[in-house]
């Protein structure tokens, strides 16, 4: 146990699974049933601006009726506790709900919307956007369909990578790795794993082709909310808490 080690986690969809917010690549999950080239892709966005909308209408109104479950109030405990780096491939705000402080988000926030045109940004929550209707909120700009979510499609550049990465390079051997609920299809978690020499912990629903688990010393193949108490228990045995440094 060493008072300078750090937490570094990174999660991904599993994290919110239990909550009822599907995983992308699963059975059933978002991409099965979408197509990635209509609903999330830089190029074609506004050719399929009503089907890009309703799309994630629907994902923004579910976040009014679901809840953060105990991995996320875990991730706040443990933020609170140990000097941590969280980022999120998520775009939900299941961890703001359960007080996680400083989330990172990598991949946007879903309850906002970015107009492209003026580069405005505001929040509307958990509700549906009117994309019949509604327009940018600037006075000076009021565009309705360079209006887009305020998340990062493919082909586009994902301004918080850079900080992942100056973040994974500063990492010590006395820096802990928690990486929860992530396929490793996106961010390459295998990469990631083998360049840290420290403690590394993974925790996924089931075992994931692209992520070797014999990388990691401890490995929870199981929901988050199983998982959380054997997590606590492993990062009580590698770091100092904040408060008793």
């Amino acid at each position: 146990m060493n008072s300078t080690s750090k937490l570094v986690v990174i999660s991904g969809a599993g994290l919110s699974a239990e909550s009822g917010i599907s995983t992308f690549r699963d059975a059933n999950g978002l991409w099965h049933n979408h197509r990635i080239e209509e609903i999330c892709h830089a190029r074609t966005w506004r050719m399929n601006f009503e089907k890009v909308h309703t799309f994630y209408n629907m994902r923004r109104t579910q976040l009014g009726v679901v809840q953060p479950n105990a991995g996320h109030h875990a991730l706040a405990r443990w933020e609170a506790m140990y000097d941590t780096t969280h980022f999120t491939q998520n775009i939900d705000n299941l961890l703001e709900r359960a007080d996680v402080q400083r989330p990172l988000h990598l991949h946007g926030f879903l309850t906002r919307l970015n107009c492209q045109k003026c580069d405005s940004e505001w929040d509307i929550g958990t509700r549906a956007w009117d994309y019949e209707k509604e327009v940018c909120p600037r006075p000076t700009c009021r565009s309705r369909l360079d209006v887009k979510p305020s998340v990062v499609f493919f082909g586009e550049m994902a301004p918080m990578y850079r900080p992942l990465e100056e973040t994974l390079l500063s990492m010590t051997r006395n820096d802990v790795l928690l990486v929860i609920g992530t396929s490793g299809a996106v961010l390459p978690i295998m990469d990631i794993a083998e360049r840290h020499s420290g403690p590394k912990i993974l925790n996924n629903l089931h075992s994931e082709r692209l992520i070797p688990e014999k990388l990691f010393n401890h490995v929870f193949i199981e929901g988050i909310t199983t998982a959380v108490s054997k997590i606590e228990a492993v990062l009580a045995t590698l770091l100092k808490p904040k408060l008793a440094a």
